[in-house]
């Protein structure tokens, strides 16, 4: 609490807080009874700004993270960029990157060697910096699928 504080004005804690409202649990100080808008001037390049100052903060404070995003072949070009490409940038000149870890969740068939997606992915397969993994999953068969809900209904 006290990095997220030190790193973050009050200002910039209610902006996030309005994209990651688990942010209210953390900072006693975020006061949204009086909501205040997501002013539309503010870029994205400033809630990237401010993600980065935010994990950043975690990271020097020796706590793990865990980014999940899911849906990724729907992102656009700029999205992809920003998150991909300039917090992840961010995250590995960190001295404790090793506690970063991300999970970037997709579907291959939707992702044509035309999508962006797919030009950031092979960048950041060829980053001496980035560890990536990939996991190819297979869609579910009817059996798979008729054992998951007759457990759930038992």
């Amino acid at each position: 609490r006290k990095a997220l504080s030190d790193s973050l004005d009050i200002a910039s804690l209610c902006y996030l807080a309005q994209v990651v409202p688990n942010l209210l649990h953390l900072i006693d100080d975020i006061d949204m009874k009086t909501p205040q808008s997501i002013e539309a001037n503010l870029s994205q390049w400033k809630l990237v700004f401010l993600l980065c100052q935010f994990l950043n903060a975690l990271l020097n404070n020796n706590r793990p993270i865990m980014l999940i995003l899911d849906d990724l072949q729907w992102a656009e070009a700029l999205a992809i960029e920003l998150v991909l490409g300039e917090i992840l940038e961010s995250i590995e000149k960190q001295n404790n990157a090793h506690l970063f870890l991300f999970i970037g969740l997709y579907r291959d068939d939707e992702v044509s060697i035309y999508h962006p997606l797919f030009a950031k992915i092979n960048c950041l397969h060829e980053s001496s910096n980035i560890n990536t993994t990939d996991i190819q999953l297979s869609a579910f068969s009817k059996n798979d699928l008729v054992n998951m809900i007759s457990n759930e209904l038992k």
